[in-house]
């Protein structure tokens, strides 16, 4: 009786951090986290501190519940029941296989929720699957370990390639990399064994490379990539004009990619821009080879559609604790990054649910206004409602129970709460010079100048 009080005061005041938590329950409870654990691990075993804790205790500062791994670790020390140093050497050694499931496992089981509710889509292409695929190399870390201190470079833990289901806006495969420094292109072999047929891949030219494209190809499915300077093509035809976009006059032109005894047909997507790009360019080139009802205009505004990806990596790193500077292992820091991406995912079903009530643009929500929400609300909802409390109410409801359970709390949501604040276009900076031999200015003396200016 008195945990539902509480529960109603939640709903009626915060739902959304009962949301958070409910479909944590629901997806991601403490036995399933253990199996896909099981099924995954290779060389690290379960010993006495379960994969689930650990977790558990990382997505407390993944999500900025709490400020470090250490102050999460002594907020949980009595359910984790092992030395902090147990906590580190764990988590030291999660296998990059087993991060990886567990980012694929969230998109998947989030995605079934998502669709129970009856949140449409937005179906990027008819007729495809769209996928979008980007690297993010992971920042520096403190120079915790021994063989780090004394080195001037700056440490740097690991890289990923990120796959985002741009249908329903899921992180949904990573291909977590420890050695920062390989190439992207060096990963793309076990990307290409996850392609299906009727998929698109759109790409920027890091990925341009022959063999990955008539990879794609040859699994009877579809890219855009942004052509490298290094590509081999052999144009076939003139170039023409076929219209404008946006950003600029659109051309096209037939070409042929060889790679071995491989050689595929393919269209290039030459964009004359209006303004150079940031690297001076004046012009882009789009690689693709799908079918011609699909018009060149289309084509470059579904790779204008790319940026969905980098948005997502720049929320990971705003409004979440996605790169932790104190974990220095490799294993560590990209396990972290894992837990961000399915923070993520779990923000989105939310933002589905909200807007699915709501009948608005899920766009429109701020992921991080709900993400403040869920870290300041969190740590009091917790202790008014203890794990049990989830356990027996969330973890064994089917997906249509979960859905309709979230499209209630939604309801109570105050839209206005969590819109995106949309500003105008930033100003360039004043040229006011470089940093060197520059005075301390009192700010108190320069305003009364100014406005002794003025009158």
């Amino acid at each position: 009786m008195i945990y539902q009080q509480a529960f109603d005061l939640f709903r009626q005041e915060s739902p959304v951090p009962l949301m958070a938590r409910a479909a944590m329950e629901h997806a991601f409870s403490a036995s399933h986290l253990d199996q896909v654990f099981r099924e995954n691990a290779q060389q690290q075993r379960e010993s006495d501190l379960p994969f689930s804790v650990v977790t558990d205790v990382l997505s407390l500062a993944v999500l900025k519940i709490r400020p470090t791994v250490c102050a999460a670790y002594k907020a949980k020390k009595a359910e984790v029941g092992v030395a902090i140093r147990s906590v580190y050497n764990k988590l030291s050694g999660i296998e990059g296989c087993v991060s990886r499931a567990m980012v694929c496992d969230s998109a998947a089981r989030l995605g079934r929720t998502q669709e129970a509710m009856g949140h449409e889509s937005w179906t990027v292409q008819s007729g495809y699957r769209t996928r979008i695929i980007d690297g993010k190399h992971l920042n520096r870390t403190e120079r915790r370990l021994e063989p780090l201190r004394y080195l001037n470079g700056a440490p740097l833990p690991g890289q990923v390639l990120a796959v985002l289901d741009a249908d329903r806006r899921l992180v949904c495969d990573v291909f977590p990399c420890e050695d920062a420094h390989a190439q992207e292109r060096s990963l793309l072999d076990p990307v290409l064994q996850t392609v299906q047929q009727d998929d698109l891949w759109i790409a920027d030219r890091n990925f341009c490379t022959a063999g990955f494209l008539t990879g794609i190809a040859r699994r009877k499915a579809r890219f855009i990539v942004r052509r490298h300077a290094q590509m081999p093509l052999e144009t076939v035809g003139r170039k023409r004009r076929v219209g404008n976009s946006p950003t600029g006059k659109v051309y096209e032109q037939a070409a042929r990619l060889r790679c071995g005894d491989n050689v595929i047909s393919v269209r290039l997507v030459i964009v004359k821009l209006k303004r150079p790009t940031r690297d001076g360019e004046t012009e882009i080139t789009l690689v693709t080879n799908l079918p011609k009802k699909v018009s060149a205009r289309r084509v470059a505004q579904l790779y204008r559609g790319r940026w969905t990806i980098e948005t997502a990596f720049q929320q990971v790193a705003l409004a979440l604790h996605g790169e932790i500077d104190s974990l220095a292992y490799p294993k560590a820091a990209l396990f972290g990054f894992c837990i961000a991406l399915v923070a993520h995912n779990l923000l989105g079903v939310i933002k589905a649910a909200i807007a699915t009530a709501h009948d608005d643009d899920p766009e429109e929500l701020s992921t991080y206004y709900l993400a403040d929400e869920i870290s300041t609300v969190y740590r009091g909802m917790m202790i008014v409602l203890p794990p049990d409390f989830w356990r027996r109410r969330f973890s064994a409801l089917s997906d249509s129970e979960m859905a309709a359970w979230l499209l209630e709390l939604a309801e109570g949501v105050d839209w206005s709460r969590f819109r995106k604040h949309h500003r105008g276009p930033k100003r360039p900076p004043p040229d006011v010079g470089t940093k060197t031999n520059r005075n301390h200015v009192s700010t108190a003396r320069v305003l009364e100048q100014y406005y002794a200016s003025q009158c």
